[in-house]
């Protein structure tokens, strides 16, 4: 017997399964519109390790993105995803990477996956107070100079306590900008995405809370020691 040819969406939920679509130019106008909000964003900012959903590899990100985000903080499906009958909370007002995605010929998501996505800035503007504010965050936390004292981690202590420092910085300026900004604390991965102490593994380090405030150490320290 012949197999059956896929050629339409069976609603089985799998690509939705596998994270929300990144926002591209053609969707701020949903965005205006109200079809989804800030709150339902979040930012992937530029060198964070992130996986490509084009050819499965981890690979640090040239260029921020901002998607959709999870349904909460341990799963990656899409928040829009009914669970119960796999159909699109937002269907007719879902982003263009949805529109695109056909899984049995995916040629048209290839070749628009990278092209016109947006930036926190498309956003909210790049001379806006919150502008601002990401660009202090940025300054203070940006991947490129936590790359660079991570690889001085083991054998430089003043590299060990800028790392520390960032993550200091991190929590305290996110805490600072809810009381003192009026952000929403369900809209801060959107501004200042995910937090150091959620990110740290990247370099192959872990963050731990503690009374007298975050400790950053290798992951494999304990099992070393």
């Amino acid at each position: 017997m012949g197999h059956t040819i896929q050629r339409e969406c069976t609603r089985c939920g799998t690509c939705c399964a596998k994270g929300g679509p990144a926002l591209h130019r053609e969707d701020l106008s949903r965005l205006e519109k109200g079809a989804f909000g800030r709150k339902d964003l979040m930012t992937f900012r530029r060198g964070e390790l992130v996986r490509d959903q084009i050819s499965g590899e981890l690979m640090p990100l040239e260029q921020e993105i901002v998607k959709l985000r999870g349904r909460d903080t341990n799963t990656w499906t899409c928040r829009f995803l009914n669970i119960v009958d796999h159909l699109c909370f937002i269907y007719n007002d879902r982003p263009v990477e949805c529109r695109a995605l056909d899984c049995w010929n995916p040629e048209e998501i290839s070749a628009m996956y990278d092209k016109d996505r947006i930036t926190r800035m498309d956003v909210v503007g790049d001379e806006s107070g919150v502008a601002e504010l990401i660009r202090v965050h940025e300054e203070k936390c940006g991947y490129a100079q936590l790359e660079r004292h991570s690889a001085a981690f083991d054998a430089d202590p003043a590299a060990r306590e800028a790392f520390a420092e960032a993550v200091r910085f991190d929590m305290a300026f996110r805490a600072v900008v809810c009381e003192k900004a009026g952000i929403p604390a369900e809209e801060l991965e959107f501004y200042f995405g995910r937090t150091l102490a959620d990110t740290a593994h990247m370099f192959g380090l872990k963050v731990t809370v503690t009374e007298e405030g975050p400790v950053v150490e290798r992951e494999n320290a304990s099992a070393a020691a």
